[in-house]
């Protein structure tokens, strides 16, 4: 038998529903020469279960994923931000669940609080990329959160590379629901790069991000090209319902 999540979404910390009229006629913030971050590591079950929404159903194995979005401009400004995702399944379908993002900049915080919703707090995400790999350093008022380390970088056809469905957490009618977004990526006009030699590591604390312990690596690799961050939405099968 499946292990379903029952986390309910009204306990989710900074629940936001969207603007109303937000993104109308739109799908998203179109961005031009960004860097997009992607990792995926195994952790245990127990880590996970109290974190994942009720509804969905854990990965086999479970996993979790961090994403940074690193944009010289935006309708915000230059944007910098840190997702952290739990995989789940919906049904059959792939997703990954936002748990908690960092952004970079007063407005920038506001402006996606606004348009995608979801738990987004204020902190800092130091990029450093160059021909001898890829680090980073997420931290929030309460210090450091994640350091990533990417070496022996080798470039792949960025159309290997895949990104999953995203959910955040929203609103739907004045009732908490789960609501389709995404990091959107025209993936054979960018620049792929697959990292052989990575990792991610965690302090220990409280907190989502300290409390997942990454155990095995799986994937590792970053883009650089267009991007859209797309604006939550209900999903298409519920949406057509009645």
């Amino acid at each position: 038998m499946p292990d379903f999540g029952t986390r309910t979404l009204a306990s989710i910390p900074d629940l936001l529903a969207i603007a109303p009229g937000e993104g109308e006629g739109e799908d998203g913030w179109e961005l031009s020469d960004t860097r997009v971050v992607s990792l995926t590591f195994e952790l245990s079950k127990t880590q996970m279960m109290d974190l994942l929404p009720e509804g969905l159903i854990r990965p086999v194995p479970p996993y979790a994923k961090v994403i940074i979005v690193d944009a010289p401009d935006s309708p915000a400004g230059p944007y910098r931000e840190a997702g952290l995702y739990l995989g789940a399944r919906d049904r059959v379908q792939i997703r990954n669940v936002l748990l908690d993002a960092i952004v970079q900049g007063d407005e920038q915080l506001a402006s996606s609080r606004r348009c995608f919703g979801g738990s987004r707090r204020a902190g800092t995400i130091d990029l450093d990329v160059s021909d001898d790999g890829i680090n980073a350093v997420i931290a929030s008022e309460e210090g450091e959160l994640c350091r990533i380390r990417m070496g022996d970088l080798r470039r792949c056809d960025a159309t290997m590379l895949k990104f999953d469905a995203l959910l955040v957490p929203g609103e739907e009618e004045a009732t908490p629901a789960l609501l389709r977004y995404g990091v959107r990526i025209p993936l054979p006009e960018v620049e792929g790069t697959l990292s052989r030699d990575w990792e991610a590591t965690m302090p220990r604390g409280a907190g989502v991000w300290r409390q997942l312990r990454p155990a095995f690596n799986v994937t590792a690799f970053a883009t650089f090209g267009d991007a859209r961050l797309e604006f939550p939405r209900i999903p298409r099968a519920r949406a057509s319902v009645g």
